[in-house]
């Protein structure tokens, strides 16, 4: 039972952790539409974390509104061709 619990709080504890080279940065909670975003921006750089749950969701679907929450909350443009990732995590490169 303990190692069940140890298990299962390592797993819930990494659900809205950023990657290494995001760690730290407090993010900015964006909504766009349907998604919900948590965008940690450092060193030119967009990290976005959907944080809501959403029906079959894909990277098509998702990413027009990815790059809008990314804009948002850094208020620098994308740099095309650098928005890459999946359905939960999205990043890109800023041009400020």
């Amino acid at each position: 039972m303990r190692r069940t619990m140890l298990v299962a709080a390592i797993f819930l504890g990494g659900c809205n952790t950023p990657p290494l080279g995001f760690a730290g940065i407090d993010p900015v909670r964006v909504e766009v539409e349907q998604s919900v975003f948590d965008v940690r921006v450092k060193d030119g750089r967009a990290h976005a974390l959907r944080v809501n749950s959403e029906f079959a969701p894909n990277l098509a679907a998702v990413a027009p509104r990815a790059r809008v929450a990314i804009e948002l909350a850094s208020g620098c443009q994308i740099v095309d061709g650098s928005l890459m990732g999946d359905p939960i995590f999205v990043t890109a490169d800023l041009r400020c």
